[in-house]
Parts: C-alpha cells; structure tokens; sequence
C-alpha cells in the first residue's frame, strides 16, 4: 500500500472517531502510529465516583503494512485485555486491515466491557471514500516513474559516447577486421550501451 492509502484510511478513521467521540476517539495518528482511547460509560448520575479513565490503546504500524499486521497493545496488565488485542491477528490480510482489527477491536472491548456496540462501527465495512484508496494512485506513481525513466534516457540520447582513443604505440583491436563485419562489431557495441542504459 502507498503512503498516501495508508494516509487516507487513517484520516478516514479520524473522521468517523474523532477526539469527541463518545465511544473511541482517535488521540493521534502519524503514518507508524495511531493513539486511541476507548471510552467507558461515565457511571449513573447522582454517584460520585469519578469516572473511569478511557482505556488507552497503542498501534504501531509496519513499512511492510498491509503485509504484515500493525502491533496493538495497551497500558494495562488485565488478560482479558490481551486475550482481545491477540484476537485481532486471526484477521484476514487485506488492503482494509487496519480498519477491520479496529472494528474488532472496538466490537471486541464493547462485550468485554458489557457496552452497547456504537451504530459508528459499521461505517469501518464501507469503503474508502472515492479517490482514497491508494492502490490508484500506487499505480500513477509507478506509471509515472516509468515515465521518468524514458524521460531521462531520452536526456541522455544527444550525449555521443565517444570511444577512447588508442594510446600511442598500441594499435586499436577494431584494427584487421573487415567493414562488413566492423559495422557489425559498431551495432553490437551500441546494442550493448543501449541495454546498459536501459
């Protein structure tokens, strides 16, 4: 996945878990990371515990992402806790992943912590908003760096490249060979700087 999908399915994320979310917010996010809270029910009015803390989760995400699974984990020592993040590795591989462990994810901590499940979690199965998957635009980056390529050695087309001369007192190898197969031994030659070019 390029840069820019990798991009764009984190700002689509953003939109829909924002930092003022009820549910899950989106703290932060850089393109090797994503900062989240998972928030619990405040408790009933007229109580007056606090209350408690959004639960904080981590994610880093690889180079190799969507190859290899972005790594979760949260502060906290709770096993249930743990037994949910290693769930999210029996996800399928697929373009969308980050989007379908953090459906799971969120889904997941819903039933461990007996919530609701927020209507939000749906919207992750949709597809990326036009012109937000970067498979498109990871197919114009390389058909444009091909372009690039022929550019530059059309660049280097008016440059002759002249064979050095012999050094005196050495005769030069062509010399002996017949035209015909002088013109031969030329083609080769410019056949084989061509190739080295290229």
């Amino acid at each position: 996945m390029s840069v820019s999908g990798l991009k764009a399915e984190l700002k689509f994320l953003e939109s829909i878990f924002d930092k003022d979310h009820e549910r899950f917010r989106i703290v932060s996010w850089k393109l090797d990371e994503l900062h989240c809270q998972f928030v619990l029910l405040p408790p009933p009015p007229g109580s007056s515990p606090q209350p408690p803390p959004p639960l904080t989760i981590h994610c880093n995400i690889t180079e190799s992402y969507p190859s290899s699974s972005p790594i979760w984990f949260v502060e906290s020592d709770d096993p249930n806790l743990t037994s949910v993040l290693e769930r999210l590795e029996d996800i399928k591989k697929s373009n969308t992943l980050l989007l379908q462990q953090l459906k799971r994810l969120i889904c997941d901590l819903c039933r461990l912590y007996n919530l609701p499940q927020h209507p939000d979690v749906e919207m992750l199965d949709q597809p990326l908003p036009a012109g937000q998957n970067g498979t498109t635009e990871e197919v114009t980056s390389e058909e444009e760096e091909e372009e690039d390529m022929g550019e530059d050695i059309e660049d280097l087309d008016h440059y002759d490249m002249k064979e050095e001369e012999p050094v005196d007192g050495k005769k030069s190898e062509d010399e002996g060979i017949e035209k015909e197969n002088l013109a031969i031994l030329e083609k080769i030659r410019k056949n084989q700087r061509q190739d080295h070019l290229n």
